[in-house]
C-alpha cells in the first residue's frame, strides 16, 4: 500500500514539475497557484505513504534502508519548501525542488519494497533524532542551492543584457543573495546538530564518537565548507557569485555522497539507514 501511495506521490510531483515549467515560461499566475497545489497534494500523499509504512509490522522508525532514506529525504525537502513558500511566496524556487522531489520519490519505489531490520545497536532514540536533523539540514541546503542557481542564471542574463521571461520571474540578485544567507543560517545549525547526534549514535553502536568512516569524513568536509562560507559572509562580507557557486558545490557533495557514496566508499553506514 505504501508503494502505491509513493507512486501516486511521484505522479503529483511530476505534474507539479510540469506546471512549474509552464509557470516559468508563461506570464500566467494561474500556474503559480496550480503548481503549489499539485506539490502540496503530492506532499500529502507522501505523508500518507510514510504513515502507512510506519505502522507496518517491524516498519518505519527512521530510515533503515536506502529506499526509506530517499523517501524521507524528499518528503522533508518538500515540507521545508512549502513552509518557505508560505512565508516568502517564493514560487519560482519550486521549479528546482519539484523535479528533485520527483526523481527521489521515483527512485524510492523503484529501488524495491521491503522493510529493513535495524541492528540492535541502532535501536536507540538517537537514530531518529540524528536522521531527522541531518536530512532537515540537507533539505535547507537544497533550497540554498536552488536560489544560488537562480542567482547565477539571473546574473548571466543581466550581464548579457537579455530580457527574458525568466528574468521577470526570478527575484532580484539582492533578494536571491539574501535568501542564500537565510538558508545557510538555518541549514548550518541543523547540520551541526545532525553531526553531533550522529557522533552520539556512533558511540552507542561502534564504541567511538569518531571512527574516520567515509560518511563522517564527508559530513565533516561539508560542515567545514558551509561553516567557512557562513563565516565569510558574516565577517568577510562575501556576497554574490562566489557564494552561490560554493553553496552549489556544498550541496552537490552532500547529495552526491548520499546517492552514490555507499557504493563507492565502503562505510559502516551502509545497510543501516543508507
Amino acid at each position: 500500500m505504501d508503494v502505491t501511495l509513493l507512486k501516486i506521490t511521484a505522479l503529483f510531483y511530476l505534474l507539479a514539475t510540469g506546471s512549474f515549467v509552464i509557470y516559468l515560461v508563461s506570464l500566467r499566475d494561474f500556474f503559480s497557484r496550480l503548481s503549489t497545489s499539485l506539490l502540496l497534494a503530492g506532499f500529502l500523499g507522501h505523508t500518507a505513504a510514510l504513515g502507512v509504512h510506519f505502522f507496518q509490522p517491524g516498519g518505519y522508525s527512521t530510515a533503515a534502508q536506502f529506499r526509506e532514506a530517499l523517501s524521507l529525504y524528499s518528503w522533508l525537502m518538500v515540507a521545508v519548501y512549502l513552509l518557505v513558500q508560505l512565508k516568502y511566496r517564493l514560487t519560482v524556487l519550486g521549479s528546482f525542488i519539484a523535479p528533485l522531489a520527483f526523481l527521489m520519490s521515483l527512485g524510492a519505489f523503484a529501488s524495491g519494497a521491503g522493510i529493513g531490520e535495524l541492528p540492535a545497536g541502532l535501536k536507540s532514540y538517537w537514530l531518529p533524532v540524528h536522521v531527522t536533523l541531518a536530512f532537515l539540514g540537507n533539505s535547507v541546503f537544497a533550497l540554498a542551492s536552488g536560489v544560488s542557481l537562480m542567482y547565477l542564471l539571473q546574473e548571466h542574463q543581466l550581464k548579457n543584457k537579455k530580457m527574458t521571461v525568466l528574468q521577470k520571474r526570478f527575484p532580484s540578485l539582492e533578494a536571491l543573495d539574501r535568501f542564500n544567507y537565510v538558508f545557510l543560517v538555518w541549514g548550518f545549525p541543523l547540520m551541526t546538530l545532525g553531526i553531533i547526534t550522529g557522533s552520539l549514535l556512533a558511540r552507542v553502536q561502534w564504541g567511538d564518537y569518531w571512527s574516520w568512516d567515509p560518511r563522517q569524513i564527508t559530513s565533516a568536509i561539508t560542515w567545514l565548507l558551509y561553516g567557512a562560507l557562513l563565516q565569510a559572509r558574516i565577517a568577510g562580507g562575501w556576497r554574490g557569485r562566489k557564494v552561490a557557486l560554493l553553496t552549489i558545490v556544498g550541496f552537490a557533495v552532500v547529495l552526491g555522497y548520499f546517492l552514490w557514496g555507499g557504493s563507492v566508499f565502503p562505510s559502516r553506514h551502509r545497510g543501516t539507514f543508507e
